[in-house]
């Protein structure tokens, strides 16, 4: 037997309500990865300033968060961060400085100062290359570059600690990350369906 259908307006109707909920929820979608852009820097910047002794504000501006229709993206630079920027100083046998919290380490015969070559760059954490050995160097110190020379022309190399994105990098922290994220989503979808519902 066929089906007859003879209120084409309820019809109309529905087929508009239909295509409402389409777009609304293609919308909410939007809205949703456009909260989970914003908030997950934040709570990487959190999460590794947690870890690490680097400033706040060092964390974030290496941190990047990209979204589509379909994903959200974090990503971090990864230039090497110099010791200063862990709290670095002087005492009487090199430098002390603390990369991770509650985990300070010494580098023997390092030391403070401008380099003469980049003024700008502010103090920074050197070494002579004839006193540097990379077996002796405590963990996560790597040189980055010959910066200077001292007045009979040996070396003078800079010193720096990881990246902001070799931070990022720790399996822990990814799944943390992760775990915030799907939640963060979940939640806001949540939200904004029953706003839409008028609840």
């Amino acid at each position: 037997m066929p089906v007859r259908i003879e209120n084409f307006d309820a019809l109309t109707r529905a087929t508009e309500r239909l295509a409402r909920l389409r777009d609304g929820g293609t919308k909410v979608i939007g809205r949703a990865i456009s909260t989970l852009k914003r908030r997950l820097p934040a709570q990487a910047k959190r999460d590794i300033g947690a870890q690490y002794s680097l400033p706040s504000k060092k964390i974030g501006s290496s941190l990047r968060c990209l979204a589509d229709a379909t994903s959200v993206t974090l990503t971090a630079k990864g230039r090497t961060q110099t010791l200063i920027n862990f709290g670095a100083h002087q005492n009487a046998t090199g430098v002390a400085v603390q990369i991770e919290k509650g985990a300070p380490v010494q580098i023997p015969h390092a030391f403070i100062r401008v380099p003469a070559g980049a003024p700008g760059a502010g103090p920074q954490v050197l070494i002579r290359d004839a006193a540097l050995s990379l077996d002796t160097l405590p963990d996560q110190v790597q040189d980055i570059a010959v910066v200077d020379r001292t007045r009979h022309g040996y070396p003078i190399v800079l010193l720096g600690g990881p990246s902001v994105a070799d931070m990022l990098r720790d399996d822990g922290r990814e799944d943390r990350l992760s775990d915030f994220a799907q939640q963060v989503f979940a939640d806001e979808v949540d939200r904004l369906l029953e706003i839409a519902n008028g609840q």
